[in-house]
């Protein structure tokens, strides 16, 4: 069995509504291919201490799409997924291993909102293919190291702090 990828979607935006209207969008064209339209959404996103993961929730919850959990494992029980170095690691080898065995996939029926499919298709693969971790230095002398999780490397794709598309942290 493989994992499949259905759809792929990049925007560049400050303004948090666009970002919102691109999910709604996204989880919109899923629900409307027939192989989808009464599945459950399981939705995770990162648990930050900027609640961006509620106000994403609450978008979904205000464009009436239904049929939906999220992941709810953030301090006091909060919305979303508990990032931390450690599993960020364990996702990123995890994520090694199944490409190398080609346990992941485009799906038939893969789609993006925002870009042409080619070049969805050759952004996603590019993320996951390059997905790694990189140490910097402090950048004073009593700083901490800092890693960051990303596919976005070597100008291929610079890091955002789009809630969708960061895997950074501060170690603690």
């Amino acid at each position: 069995m493989r994992a499949q990828i259905v759809g792929v979607d990049a925007l560049h935006t400050k303004d948090v509504r666009q970002t919102h209207k691109l999910l709604v969008e996204h989880l919109a064209t899923i629900r409307r291919m027939q192989i989808f339209a009464h599945c459950k959404f399981v939705l995770i996103f990162e648990s930050n201490l900027a609640f961006e993961s509620q106000h994403l929730l609450h978008a979904v919850e205000a464009a009436g799409i239904k049929n939906w959990v999220s992941l709810s494992e953030g301090q006091q029980g909060t919305l979303g997924w508990l990032t931390t170095n450690e599993r960020k690691q364990q996702m990123c080898l995890l994520l090694r291993e199944a490409l190398t065995v080609g346990r992941i996939a485009m799906a038939h029926e893969f789609f993006s909102n925002e870009l042409k499919l080619t070049e969805a298709k050759l952004r996603i693969k590019d993320e996951l293919s390059s997905y790694c971790v990189v140490t910097e230095p402090p950048k004073t002398t009593f700083g901490k190291v800092r890693q960051t999780y990303t596919g976005k490397l070597y100008g291929i794709l610079r890091a955002t702090n789009d809630p969708l598309t960061r895997y950074s942290t501060q170690p603690s």
